[in-house]
């Protein structure tokens, strides 16, 4: 039977630890922040009824706004490879001596509430049929009960929380046995006699077939070390010679290393992202792989674990309350990208969620039509962020010839938000309301306000950070266009926000 641990969508709560800084702005405010602006000047009679007879004319109607979060929740945060040893150029077994090295990102958590982040791996023991080195189902705690690196004051020695497991996928020979890695052509796999059984872990030095295995500190060496704030540099050695395991197989009394494989790691909150103890390595765990777990402890072959391994890879993306204005086609009432913020309260939506400077700052702008804000959930009664699944809606009644303004955090990131682009979204197009979805004119910008860190890991991004406003200035003061080159893990704007428009 396959069996797999899903990942929970219900983020709950926790997902709203951080509330935006919202200082006390509830919903009940947003229909008096709302301002309808009557422009115009002294003029004659004749002029003032061809103005009225021209506002008469323009085409209105009434709107109702829905921004909704899309993302899809993936159970790990961050994964990759360890394959190519250090001082080499080609992937390949680590013999003697040897060494694989590989950074991570990560923060104390990724999400409030969620138990923290942790390490997995998994690499064959290749003097076996289906051995494999890896931590426990929860992983290796890279942060502790207080949020301090583990790592702090240099690299830390964590092999005695490295295990020896029996995948349970094919019987165990003498080692040293031909349907062991070593005895097999190099692109071979799956050669040996099917176990059908589960995962267990080693605690007696003995597979099941009686052979007597080494101890782990005598085959595998793994440390990590806190290279940057929120980055991890994590090193595996093998430690092992030419007399550390008996190979009965090859000779009464052959003697061999014990190489060890190139592996898949995942940075993770909830446990068990390989496999399951006591369940069949098949279809198991968070990343809920068919064969790759098979295929890592039988052969070292890693391409079916890495391809699942990834597609359960993302950043989950809290969006935050924002501001909305009817403007002029024309005004940038929010922003103008290429130039300094405003200083009229974007940054901190993009820094912090609050909207309390700029939705007041908007109280100012006469040349708006209607200006508003969005800060509870539908289906909601507080005030807060909006996880997966959930949405904000507003609504209002426009004319022709004005345009709708959003700013909305991206709440992984030091001063990043979502909005159309400076001049706003036209609200009419050849004389008709606009409607439908418009996600397509969304951007994810930089406020230009706070330095950048690694998306999700960041300590002083809003999420993990102590209190607001407290990350170092951007050297690129600018409002810019998110560069999506920066950093591998910022998900396309279609896959975390989703805005529609309904017209009538």
């Amino acid at each position: 039977m396959k069996t797999k641990r899903l990942l929970p969508v219900f983020l709950g709560a926790a997902m709203v630890a951080f509330t935006a800084c919202e200082e006390e702005i509830t919903s009940t405010e947003i229909d008096e922040n709302v301002q309808s602006v009557t422009e115009g000047t002294e003029t004659s009679s004749v002029d003032s009824e061809e103005n009225v007879e021209e506002e008469m004319e323009l085409n209105s109607a009434d709107f109702t706004v829905t921004i909704e979060n899309v993302v899809t929740p993936k159970p790990i945060f961050e994964s990759g490879v360890f394959a190519v040893p250090m001082g080499k150029s080609e992937p390949a077994p680590l013999f003697p001596g040897e060494a694989y090295e590989f950074e991570i990102n990560a923060g104390p958590h990724v999400l409030p509430g969620d138990g923290g982040t942790r390490l997995s791996f998994v690499t064959m023991f290749v003097q076996s049929n289906d051995l494999f080195y890896a931590p426990n189902e929860e992983g290796i705690a890279l942060y502790d009960e207080n949020d301090l690196p583990i790592c702090g004051d240099g690299p830390v020695d964590i092999t005695d929380q490295i295990y020896l497991w029996d995948a349970g996928t094919e019987v165990n020979e003498k080692t040293g046995g031909p349907n062991q890695k070593p005895q097999q052509a190099p692109e071979a796999m799956d050669q040996g006699e099917e176990e059908n059984g589960v995962v267990t872990r080693i605690t007696d030095n003995s597979c099941s077939f009686g052979n007597v295995l080494p101890e782990n500190n005598d085959v595998i060496k793994v440390t990590i070390e806190l290279i940057a704030p929120a980055r991890f540099k994590v090193r595996i050695k093998n430690v092992s010679d030419s007399n550390t395991i008996a190979v009965p197989a090859m000779g009464k009394d052959a003697r061999a290393a014990v190489p060890i494989s190139p592996g898949v790691y995942a940075v993770h909150t909830i446990p068990a992202p390989f496999f399951v103890e006591g369940e069949v390595a098949s279809g198991a765990g968070l990343i809920g792989s068919t064969s790759g777990v098979e295929d890592v402890a039988e052969d070292g072959f890693l391409d079916d674990l890495l391809m699942d391994t990834k597609a359960a890879t993302g950043l989950i993306v809290p969006l935050s309350p924002g501001v909305w204005a009817i403007h002029k086609d024309g005004d940038m009432p929010l922003y103008e990208k290429g130039m300094a913020d405003f200083g009229e309260g974007l940054e901190g939506i993009a820094e912090d969620g609050s909207i309390a400077m700029l939705s007041e700052s908007l109280m100012n702008k006469e040349e708006l039509m209607q200006y508003g804000i969005f800060n509870t959930p539908v289906g909601a009664s507080e005030a807060g962020p909006i996880g997966p699944g959930n949405s904000y809606q507003f609504s209002f009644t426009a004319e022709e010839g004005y345009n709708l303004s959003i700013a909305s955090m991206f709440a992984q990131s030091n001063d990043w938000f979502y909005g159309f682009k400076p001049e706003g979204l036209p609200l009419f197009k050849d004389g008709e309301a606009m409607y439908g979805d418009m996600t397509g004119y969304v951007y994810l910008f930089d406020a230009g306000t706070e330095a950048d860190e690694h998306p999700g890991a960041g300590l002083t991004q809003v999420i993990r950070q102590g209190n607001p406003n407290t990350g170092p200035e951007d050297p690129n003061y600018t409002v810019r266009i998110v560069n999506g080159d920066e950093f591998d893990n910022i998900p396309a704007t279609s896959h975390v926000i989703k805005i529609t428009i309904e017209s009538e």
